[in-house]
């Protein structure tokens, strides 16, 4: 029985009492007549109004009794409530405290387990969102195995939108009963009804400003409702999720970063160090012991250990830059030093490091890296070395290219190889085989004096009996052991040490080069390879001057025969030239009739001396035009009419054209300007393409001249109905002697000369010729000449 209904029957009995107890009181009143009332009268108000009041007294009493017992209740039962909800809360909030990273994940399943027992719910889950929308969201989650719940993955998940509205407002979603959702979630209604969950609770967790997550309760075949305490709860276990969340990550993110450091610096070589300065305390990374050979158990870290097995030439500086940074603030300590290792091999370290100061200006730290460089100085090193040699061979070959003189050559070389080896004196010899000596051709850094004795070395010079092998570079220290002409120069100059480089061309020696290096001069091995490289270089340019000076020889040669040849041309033709004109003259007059009337067969024969007569004159006036010195000694340019020219071209070639009765149509604007050429090369020049446009063209058939003016230039161009020239030949028409291939050119038969003179004349014109030609169809041959220009040319 409650208490509140033991509180209402004990005033109900203490009303009973109060009735029966009454009749004698109300007689004792009624007796001594302290009411003004009638017997009849009182009993009847004391039975109407009295004992009512009395006994509502009583009862009101009683339930005022009663809810002042029931709120003692419910502040016993929420103070209660409220002690279990600290203590869950101080609880979970153990689970959490000291435990490590990987501890983290069991102490928020046991703290869920925890949780949905206090609120009574059959599922609780937490569930972490993915920041990348290819990967599964972070599920942690406890529920009643007797239930079958299957575990959750990304339920309630991201395509459920107006759950995720709620929680992002952010807002908690809180169901009691999932069948009265709204139509808006009726895509979560039904996935709910599915799982057969009647209730669900979800918190939602924020993180700087924005969702991460959320905190879910299920209960499943019943409705529930949890109250604010609940609620209040969830929210405070959620913020702990969090925070321990977050320093779970923070630590694995650290842990991580560590590893990869450690990892990153043991690839690297890169040690790290720190020197507390107020405790003198150092701390040195694993790398850093590795870096110097050793394992951390072996030695005690210090300043004065890291300066004694450094190499003694580097103390000084290493000590320098200390110094430095400790008295600077902001100074960046960098600085290179060699290290003797624990096995007594020497590494070359590199550290980079930089002192904190406090607000007060007092020194903190002083922390850095080191870096083992050796490799990389190594190459370093070795690729300067490459560079060196490539510079020295690329300088060779610019120098052989750039030079056509061999003591131009020999010198520029000479200077380029004392430069790459750091000496100041050098000679270069060439071999002379006629005299069996090697004759001094270049030389720096000596007196005349000394010259004069080094002017050659003989064939069997001491040198070369001292030098293991002649043909390969070679360096000694022995100076003492050279004889000969160099004795006297050694001894004087007071020279340490020779380098001797062989002058190689197809493996035979054709040369030396003496160097004489200074005295802290250091040439290794690699440095003499190089130098015997350069000596093929500069053998085989040796040669090929020794070529290009013979070339130019016979090229003298050649064009001294060449003009002896143009000359004979010359001759011959003018020679062929001047019986030839008597023998045409006399042919045309006694063809024309003027000596006496000729019979058929007489006429025909003088026609056939008269056409050949005309083609060798052709073929004499080619020869002379070929005739370069003809060219240069004739060119006299002046204004000349085009249109006469024109005439006087067709008016040659008229026969020709009456045999093959073909039509020349020349069509020229009355009023042409003058043009500014020589008349009789432009007279060849339309002879050559008309004669080639009358030979390739059919019987009955025209040639046709169309003269056009632009501002600067007369268009000349000439047009057949011919066999016209075959597109893969048309790159060579001008070349000389060059005649298109095929049975046609040996039936129309030429010299190829026509084209490649026409071309000539116009070049010498300042003009321009193109040919435009189908094969079957003809041949367009288009002339550009300048016109005259008073401003411009000369009138003689």
């Amino acid at each position: 029985m409650g208490k509140d209904v033991r509180i209402i029957l004990i005033s109900v009995c203490l009303g009973l009492a109060f009735l029966i107890a009454d009749s004698y009181i109300a007689h004792l009143l009624f007796s001594v007549n302290i009411l003004p009332f009638l017997i009849e009268d009182k009993e009847a108000f004391y039975d109407i109004y009295i004992r009512s009041f009395v006994f509502i007294g009583f009862l009101l009493f009683g339930l005022t009794v009663s809810k002042t017992s029931q709120k003692c209740h419910n502040a016993e039962n929420e103070l209660l409530s409220q002690l279990r909800l600290e203590n869950l809360v101080a609880e979970i909030s153990s689970n959490f405290i000291g435990q490590k990273s990987e501890h983290i994940d069991n102490a928020i399943e046991h703290s869920l387990k925890k949780m949905a027992d206090f609120a009574d719910a059959d599922r609780s889950y937490l569930i972490l969102l993915s920041s990348e929308p290819d990967e599964n969201d972070i599920v942690y989650q406890w529920y009643t195995k007797d239930e079958g719940l299957g575990k959750i993955y990304n339920y309630p998940g991201r395509d459920f939108p107006w759950w995720m509205e709620k929680m992002a407002s952010p807002e908690i979603v809180h169901i009691p009963d999932t069948s009265k959702l709204p139509p808006s979630a009726s895509r979560e209604k039904s996935v709910l009804q599915e799982e057969d969950i009647e209730s669900v609770l979800s918190i939602p967790l924020q993180s700087g400003g924005k969702m991460i997550g959320f905190l879910g309760f299920d209960t499943i075949g019943r409705k529930k409702q949890w109250s604010q305490n609940y609620v209040k709860l969830m929210r405070v276990v959620g913020d702990i999720f969090i925070d321990s969340i977050e320093r779970k990550n923070a630590e694995e993110s650290i842990l991580k970063h560590r590893e990869r450091l450690a990892r990153a610096q043991e690839i690297s070589h890169v040690g790290s160090w720190e020197v507390d300065l107020r405790t003198k305390k150092h701390f040195w990374s694993d790398e850093m012991y590795q870096l110097m050979g050793y394992s951390p158990d072996e030695l005690n870290i210090s300043k004065n250990y890291y300066y004694e097995r450094m190499h003694p030439e580097d103390r000084e500086a290493f000590a320098s830059c200390i110094e430095l940074a400790l008295s600077i603030p902001g100074y960046k300590f960098d600085v290179k030093t060699r290290f003797i290792k624990k096995n007594g091999n020497i590494c070359i370290l590199h550290s980079l490091g930089e002192v904190t100061w406090d607000s007060q200006g007092q020194q903190m730290l002083f922390r850095g890296t080191t870096q083992d460089i050796t490799e990389i100085s190594l190459a370093q090193e070795d690729l300067q070395r490459k560079n060196r040699n490539l510079l020295i061979l690329q300088s060779t070959a610019m120098i052989a290219a750039s030079s056509m003189e061999m003591e131009d050559f020999l010198r520029d070389i000479l200077k380029e190889i004392n430069s790459y080896v750091g000496c100041s004196a050098g000679s270069v010899y060439l071999f002379n085989s006629a005299e069996h000596r090697f004759n001094l051709c270049s030389s720096t850094g000596f007196s005349d004096k000394i010259i004069e004795r080094l002017d050659c070395l003989k064939e069997n010079d001491p040198l070369f009996t001292l030098i293991p092998d002649t043909k390969r570079t070679w360096i000694t220290g022995k100076i003492d052991k050279i004889e000969g002409c160099l004795r006297w120069i050694i001894d004087s100059e007071c020279i340490g040490k020779l380098v001797y480089i062989p002058i190689m061309a197809r493996e035979d020696l054709v040369g030396v080069i003496l160097l004489l290096p200074d005295q802290d001069s250091i040439i290794s091995k690699s440095d003499l390879n190089i130098l015997g490289n350069v000596g093929r270089q500069i053998g085989i340019t040796v040669e090929n001057i020794h070529l290009l000076n013979e070339t130019r020889k016979a090229y003298e040669e050649l064009k001294s025969l060449d003009k002896m040849k143009d000359e004979f041309v010359a001759n011959i033709t003018h020679e062929l030239k001047t019986p030839l004109i008597s023998i045409k003259g006399y042919s045309e007059v006694i063809y024309e009739g003027l000596l006496g009337e000729l019979e058929d067969k007489q006429k025909q024969c003088m026609k056939i001396i008269v056409s050949n007569s005309e083609r060798l004159e052709r073929l004499i006036e080619s020869l002379l035009n070929m005739n370069s010195l003809y060219f240069e000694k004739y060119h006299v340019l002046s204004p000349i009419y085009l249109k006469d020219v024109l005439d006087n071209a067709i008016t040659s070639l008229s026969m020709k054209s009456e045999e093959k009765k073909i039509s020349i149509i020349k069509d020229c604007p009355a009023d042409m300007h003058l043009v500014y050429g020589n008349c009789e090369f432009l007279k060849y020049l339309f002879v050559y393409i008309l004669d080639n446009a009358i030979k390739f063209s059919p019987k009955g058939s025209k040639v046709t001249i169309a003269v056009t003016e632009s501002d600067n230039y007369t268009h000349i161009m000439i047009t057949d109905n011919g066999i016209g020239i075959p597109g893969t030949c048309m790159d060579r028409i001008f070349d000389r002697f060059y005649q298109v291939d095929g049975s046609a050119t040996r039936i129309y038969g030429g010299n190829g000369l026509g084209l490649y003179l026409a071309k000539n004349i116009v070049e010498l014109h300042s003009g321009l010729i193109e040919v435009e030609s189908e094969e079957g169809v003809g041949t367009t041959v288009h002339i550009s000449l300048p016109l005259f220009n008073p401003d411009m040319h000369e009138t003689n």
